[in-house]
Protein backbone atom coordinates (compact mmCIF):
# COMPACT_ATOMS: atom_id res chain seq x y z
CA UNK A 1 0.00 0.00 0.00
CA UNK A 2 1.37 3.48 -1.32
CA UNK A 3 1.57 5.73 1.38
CA UNK A 4 0.65 9.61 1.50
CA UNK A 5 0.44 12.58 3.51
CA UNK A 6 -1.60 15.40 2.64
CA UNK A 7 -1.70 18.71 4.31
CA UNK A 8 -4.94 21.17 4.66
CA UNK A 9 -6.02 24.12 6.91
CA UNK A 10 -8.91 22.79 9.45
CA UNK A 11 -11.84 24.46 7.48
CA UNK A 12 -14.92 23.40 5.86
CA UNK A 13 -13.98 22.73 2.43
CA UNK A 14 -11.64 19.99 3.19
CA UNK A 15 -14.89 18.10 4.89
CA UNK A 16 -14.46 15.53 1.66
CA UNK A 17 -11.33 14.69 2.06
CA UNK A 18 -12.39 13.67 5.81
CA UNK A 19 -15.44 11.72 5.01
CA UNK A 20 -13.23 10.16 2.33
CA UNK A 21 -11.14 8.96 5.12
CA UNK A 22 -13.92 7.40 7.18
CA UNK A 23 -15.25 5.39 4.80
CA UNK A 24 -12.09 4.11 3.57
CA UNK A 25 -11.86 5.22 -0.17
CA UNK A 26 -8.43 5.66 0.07
CA UNK A 27 -7.54 1.88 1.55
CA UNK A 28 -9.59 0.66 -1.38
CA UNK A 29 -7.22 2.24 -3.91
CA UNK A 30 -4.12 1.13 -2.56
CA UNK A 31 -3.25 4.43 -0.69
CA UNK A 32 -2.44 5.18 3.24
CA UNK A 33 -3.49 8.81 3.50
CA UNK A 34 -2.98 10.63 6.22
CA UNK A 35 -4.35 13.86 6.85
CA UNK A 36 -2.73 16.84 8.72
CA UNK A 37 -4.20 19.64 9.40
CA UNK A 38 -2.41 23.17 9.26
CA UNK A 39 -3.91 25.93 10.87
CA UNK A 40 -0.54 28.39 9.89
CA UNK A 41 -2.10 28.16 6.22
CA UNK A 42 -0.54 27.92 2.67
CA UNK A 43 2.66 29.54 2.83
CA UNK A 44 3.38 27.13 6.12
CA UNK A 45 1.99 24.02 3.62
CA UNK A 46 3.91 25.17 0.99
CA UNK A 47 7.65 24.73 3.48
CA UNK A 48 5.81 21.41 4.69
CA UNK A 49 6.17 20.48 1.39
CA UNK A 50 9.11 21.55 0.26
CA UNK A 51 11.04 20.18 2.86
CA UNK A 52 9.06 16.59 2.05
CA UNK A 53 7.00 16.33 5.36
CA UNK A 54 4.05 16.09 3.53
CA UNK A 55 3.73 15.17 -0.04
CA UNK A 56 0.91 17.86 -1.30
CA UNK A 57 -1.07 20.37 0.09
CA UNK A 58 -4.26 21.42 -0.95
CA UNK A 59 -3.07 25.35 -1.04
CA UNK A 60 -4.01 28.91 -2.13
CA UNK A 61 -3.18 29.19 -5.87
CA UNK A 62 -2.23 32.87 -4.54
CA UNK A 63 -0.27 31.20 -2.28
CA UNK A 64 1.11 28.67 -4.16
CA UNK A 65 2.17 31.13 -6.79
CA UNK A 66 4.05 33.19 -4.33
CA UNK A 67 6.06 30.20 -3.42
CA UNK A 68 6.85 29.54 -6.48
CA UNK A 69 8.07 33.21 -7.43
CA UNK A 70 10.58 32.87 -4.54
CA UNK A 71 11.98 30.29 -6.42
CA UNK A 72 11.20 27.23 -4.90
CA UNK A 73 10.21 24.33 -6.50
CA UNK A 74 6.06 23.26 -6.29
CA UNK A 75 3.70 21.97 -9.04
CA UNK A 76 -0.05 22.29 -9.14
CA UNK A 77 -1.19 19.16 -9.75
CA UNK A 78 -5.39 19.74 -10.27
CA UNK A 79 -7.45 22.61 -9.04
CA UNK A 80 -9.67 21.78 -6.45
CA UNK A 81 -12.12 24.08 -6.05
CA UNK A 82 -13.10 26.36 -8.75
CA UNK A 83 -15.29 28.70 -7.32
CA UNK A 84 -13.32 32.03 -6.07
CA UNK A 85 -13.07 33.03 -2.53
CA UNK A 86 -15.48 35.77 -1.80
CA UNK A 87 -13.96 38.31 0.24
CA UNK A 88 -16.05 40.92 2.38
CA UNK A 89 -15.14 43.97 4.66
CA UNK A 90 -17.94 43.06 7.80
CA UNK A 91 -18.49 45.98 10.63
CA UNK A 92 -20.87 45.54 13.07
CA UNK A 93 -24.25 46.84 12.67
CA UNK A 94 -24.47 49.70 14.80
CA UNK A 95 -20.98 50.76 13.86
CA UNK A 96 -20.09 54.41 12.44
CA UNK A 97 -18.72 53.14 9.13
CA UNK A 98 -21.34 53.04 6.68
CA UNK A 99 -19.30 53.10 2.99
CA UNK A 100 -15.35 52.55 2.31
CA UNK A 101 -14.28 56.41 2.86
CA UNK A 102 -14.93 55.98 5.93
CA UNK A 103 -12.44 53.21 6.83
CA UNK A 104 -9.32 55.35 5.95
CA UNK A 105 -6.91 54.95 8.83
CA UNK A 106 -9.22 52.69 10.79
CA UNK A 107 -7.71 49.45 12.35
CA UNK A 108 -8.73 46.03 10.40
CA UNK A 109 -8.37 42.43 11.94
CA UNK A 110 -6.53 39.92 9.78
CA UNK A 111 -5.72 36.26 11.10
CA UNK A 112 -2.20 36.10 10.87
CA UNK A 113 0.44 38.03 8.38
CA UNK A 114 0.71 36.36 5.50
CA UNK A 115 -2.58 35.00 5.53
CA UNK A 116 -5.63 35.71 2.90
CA UNK A 117 -7.18 38.23 4.89
CA UNK A 118 -3.72 39.99 5.04
CA UNK A 119 -3.31 39.70 1.58
CA UNK A 120 -6.88 41.26 1.26
CA UNK A 121 -6.80 44.19 3.67
CA UNK A 122 -4.22 45.10 1.38
CA UNK A 123 -5.47 45.02 -1.62
CA UNK A 124 -7.99 47.04 -0.32
CA UNK A 125 -5.74 49.88 1.03
CA UNK A 126 -4.30 50.03 -2.24
CA UNK A 127 -7.28 50.16 -4.02
CA UNK A 128 -8.74 52.69 -2.01
CA UNK A 129 -5.73 54.68 -1.98
CA UNK A 130 -5.96 54.67 -5.82
CA UNK A 131 -9.62 55.79 -6.01
CA UNK A 132 -9.21 58.39 -3.18
CA UNK A 133 -6.34 59.41 -4.47
CA UNK A 134 -5.79 59.04 -7.98
CA UNK A 135 -2.95 61.49 -8.27
CA UNK A 136 -0.62 59.12 -6.81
Amino acid sequence: MKQITVAGVPEHFNLPWHLALEEGAFEDRGLELTWLDVPEGTGRMCELVNNRTVDMAVVLTEGALRHAAKGNPLVILQQYVGSPLLWGIHVNAKSKHENLQSLENAPVAISRMGSGSHLMAMVHAHTSISQLYPQR
